[in-house]
Parts: structure tokens; sequence; C-alpha cells
């Protein structure tokens, strides 16, 4: 019906695509219909309460805290949605504001499809504007999930770490979880969409290498940027241009050198959403732990996100490794690391779904799905099961 996994290479990675696509023609080709519609009514919720939420800013101004005390209130299956009043606060403002309302959704191979995603975001942008395609790894490192409404390419001298067996010492990938490296001059990778707002996101490392950014062809740098520093470390370049049409923003290595590129942002400069889609085929929540902290948290930072969606557990469920007290503890402390990057951010927890490839996975599910629900009122997230919407 469809096909969310592939273009991987490692044997692990190989054995998870086989065994997920399993699951997907015993099982999601009954359910995709179902999944499809919950997603499209969770989005329908976030708009309901977004208007709810628009009512209560009119009649009193929100005290700001660090974290939102969970009063585990559910609103039509969202459980404590009133962790997402500052998300629904930006939402109602977004005519007033000059850059998008920000949105990330880190997650597996549900979330780097770009399908149901999609459908997310194209109910915000067709209802609150659209801000633009957001961040993405130029390139698209996962060939079987491009993303929709974006052309994207690289020369062949770059590798994908991050995926598979390309690990990183320093754990330094980018949002996404993965990045674009090369030791090569004349490498070149780009992204075509529509927009006038740009960042590249880059690292500063010893014997880093020299690049140039351009714009339609032409540089929009007064001399190349020299990536050689001390230490390793994330660094971005940002720049605008009046029209806010199609164009090509691609970056290009000058000379020889460690060249890491981490993510593109395209905006509009203008009232909207962005969505930025942050998934990786066969991943557990776990995998955020191994990224780099600082230069991960400074990421985000740079990003200012106004929501981020966390969407985990279909993987991990089939693990012994784990009890629901242990995985809260490790899911709590993803979340936290959120938090502290984010603190003016809403959380969501997107409850894992239904997955009836093996017995073991419908046994366990409800256990993970406990585990990450604890784990958000635990840090003051929201949580919205999908395996609940399915029907369990």
């Amino acid at each position: 019906m469809f096909r969310l996994f592939a273009g991987f290479t490692a044997k692990e990675s190989r054995q998870e695509v086989i065994v997920t696509n399993k699951m997907i023609s015993s099982v999601m080709k009954k359910k995709l219909a179902v999944v499809s519609l919950g997603l499209i009514i969770c989005a329908s919720i976030l708009i309901v309460l977004k208007v709810q939420a628009q009512q209560q800013a009119q009649q009193q101004t929100p005290t700001p805290q660090t974290t939102p005390t969970p009063n585990l209130k559910s609103v039509r299956g969202i459980e404590n949605a009133s962790a997402l009043d500052r998300f629904f606060k930006s939402l109602s403002g977004v005519k007033r504001r000059i850059e998008p309302v920000r949105i990330m959704h880190f997650g597996d191979s549900h979330t780097a499809a770009d399908i149901l995603t999609a459908q997310i975001r194209n109910q915000f942008q067709r209802d609150f504007g659209d801000g633009g395609a957001g961040y993405m790894v130029p390139g698209n490192p996962m060939k079987s999930t491009p993303r929709r409404g974006v052309i994207s390419g690289a020369t062949s001298g770059w590798s994908v770490d991050g995926l598979g067996s390309h690990a990183e010492p320093n754990g330094i990938y980018g949002l996404a979880g993965m990045s674009l490296a090369t030791t090569e001059a004349n490498q070149s990778a780009w992204l075509e969409t529509a927009c006038n707002h740009f960042e590249v996101y880059y690292l500063r490392q010893p014997g880093g290498g020299t690049i140039d950014i351009l714009l339609d062809g032409q540089s929009v740098l007064e001399q190349p940027i020299s990536l050689a520093s001390d230490a390793p470390l994330p660094d971005y370049y940002t720049f605008d241009t009046p029209a806010d049409r199609l164009h090509r923003v691609e970056v290009r290595t000058v000379a020889s050198g460690k060249t890491r590129i981490m993510g593109i942002v395209t905006e509009h400069i203008a009232p909207g959403v962005s969505y930025d889609v942050l998934g990786i085929n066969g991943a557990r929540a776990k995998r955020l732990i191994s990224w780099n902290d600082t230069a991960f948290v400074d990421n985000i930072v740079q990003r200012k996100p106004d929501l981020i969606i966390v969407a985990y557990g279909t993987n991990e469920v089939t693990d012994d490794d784990w009890t629901v007290e242990s995985y809260e503890r490790m899911f709590a402390g993803i979340l936290r690391r959120f938090r502290r990057a984010a603190p003016q951010a809403s959380i969501i927890v997107y409850g894992p779904p239904d997955r009836g490839d093996v017995a073991l996975a419908g046994a366990k599910m409800p256990a993970m799905i406990e585990a990450q629900r604890r784990a958000a009122f635990e840090v003051g997230a929201a949580f919205w099961s999908s395996y609940g919407a399915m029907g369990g």
C-alpha cells in the first residue's frame, strides 16, 4: 500500500525493516485508514483546543512557569491537555508574528515516512498559514522517505552519519539524528522549496574544511566560512532574501577538510506554521541519549520550537531490557532534556500505535504506553494514545 522502510545497509536495520514491513502487510493494511482518521481527529482536537485557549487568553493572563503542573484532565483524548496552553497561545497570536509557530516532531518510521505527519502539517498550515518547510537534512538520507513538497539532492562524496553503522564518536548529528559528512572539496548538498528565510546548521571542528553557501547559484557570503576550531561545536549561518518564492539553497565545500552539515531551515518570514519531521526508521527513544547533549540542546535553542511532539515505542516494545519503571525513568530524562532546551515550548507524547505482527508486542504494548504516560505527567507534558484511538 505504501513503503515506509528502505535504503538501509546495516544488517540490524535490514532486519528491522523486514519485521516492520511484515507488520504493515499483515496489520496496517487493515488499520491505516483508522490511524489516518485518528490523526485527523487529533489535529482537529488541537484546533478545537486552540479556540479554547484563545478564549482563556482573553479572560486572563497565564503565569509563566518552567514546568506546567499536570492536572491530568483529558480533553477529547488528550491527557493533561493544559500542558499545551503555551502552544495554543502561540497559535492564537500567529497573525501578529513575523516568524512561524514551530512544531518539531521526533519519532521512528511512522514519523520519517511523512505520510501521517503530512496530514497534520497540512491541516495546521491550511488553518494558520504556511510557515515553510522547516528543518531538513539535505540530500534525502533515507531514500525511501523524501520530504513532501521539497526537492533535495547531494553529490556522491558525502556520507550519512547517524544511520546504520555510521556513528560519529562525538555524537553530534543535529536535530534529525543524522548529518552529511565529507572531507572532499567540490561537494554540494541542496534543497529546493518556496521560502525567503534560511538557516544552515553545521559543525566547527579541528581539521575543519571550508564551505560556501549559495542561493539560486550565487554565493550569499562575502568570503567562504572556515569550519576549523579547537573543539567540535555547532554553528549557524542565517540569511534572508526579499523574494518569497521557489529557491535553491546549496552548501558547497570549497577546500578539503572535515565538513559536517547537520541541516538546513527554510521558512517564510510571515505568519504561519512550520513542521519539522525528525524521524529515523527503526529508531528507539533511547537513541536520543547517544546524541551529544550540549550540541543537541544548542540546536533546539536555535530552532525555538513552540511545540515538541515525541513519538517512539513501536520498535522497542519487544525488547527484553526494560520494565515500566526503567522505561519511565529513561523517557522522562529525554523529556526533561527537551524541557531544558525549550522551556517556552509545550510537549506532547504521541503514544505508539497498535502492533499485531507478533504476540509479544501486543502483550507488552499497554505497559509501554503506561510508562510513557507516567513520564509525560512527571515532566508536565500532554499525552495522546494512538493505540487507544485505534481501539486497542
